[in-house]
């Protein structure tokens, strides 16, 4: 059984990778602070004395074990944070040069993609709308414009491991780079009203000759 759905980006890859590395720090963590709260329970005499219940120790070798485990929380959080910052600084802080660009809207309840028309340019008179359908090209750079014409959405893309919050007012510029050809899911994550379930779309990645046609065939813009 698949715990994540099917990969088509190497950054999603790397995500799924931290995620792991997540789990493992953190399940340690938690299985020795539950066995430090259930072993003296399972440990002790029968009847609770005097000295069990307000029994204070400040020498330093018991302070050596609240010592030892801040030190073993820090280091796992330092793990961490090193294993993460070049995954996040590529998906956040880097915007390598785009080999195509496009636009998403968020509005209740659907998404509105903008193509750059014959010119090559967004945002020109001569853009193609379509809804709930992106066609991206596999193996190429593409910038995203997300944005939101009402409530707050959340552009998410399962397989990409591409989640962005979009608001009303604003446009977020990210990129996204795939890397095989299917079709795969595109859906809201963010609860945006009564039709939120339903907020959902269709992502085609298509080889560069394939996807020539589509734009042609479909939206008249030849590539």
């Amino acid at each position: 059984m698949k715990i994540f759905p099917e990969s088509n980006s190497q950054t999603g890859l790397e995500i799924d990778h931290l995620f792991w590395v997540i789990t493992a720090v953190v399940g340690i963590a938690f299985v020795i602070t539950v066995f430090l709260f259930i072993y003296p329970i399972i440990t002790r005499k029968r009847k609770w004395t005097k000295k069990e219940r307000y029994m204070i120790d400040t020498s330093h070798k018991k302070r050596m074990w609240i010592y030892a485990g801040m030190f073993l929380l820090l280091m796992g959080d330092l793990y961490i944070l090193f294993t993460e910052h070049p995954i996040w600084h590529s998906v956040e802080q880097t915007l390598p040069e785009p080999d195509f660009k496009i636009a998403i809207v968020g509005k209740q309840w659907m998404w509105s993609i903008i193509y750059p028309g014959p010119d090559g340019e967004l945002y020109t008179d001569d853009d193609v709308s379509a809804v709930n359908e992106l066609h991206l090209p596999v193996n190429k750079v593409v910038h995203m414009d997300l944005k939101a014409l009402d409530v707050v959405h959340s552009v998410f893309l399962p397989n990409s491991r591409f989640k962005q919050d979009v608001l009303p007012g604003r446009t977020i510029t990210r990129w996204i780079k795939l890397n095989k050809e299917g079709k795969f899911p595109i859906t809201c994550a963010e609860i945006c009203g009564i039709g939120h379930s339903a907020m959902k779309g269709d992502l085609y990645v298509e080889s560069e000759t394939k996807w020539k046609e589509t734009m042609d065939k479909i939206y008249g813009i030849k590539k």
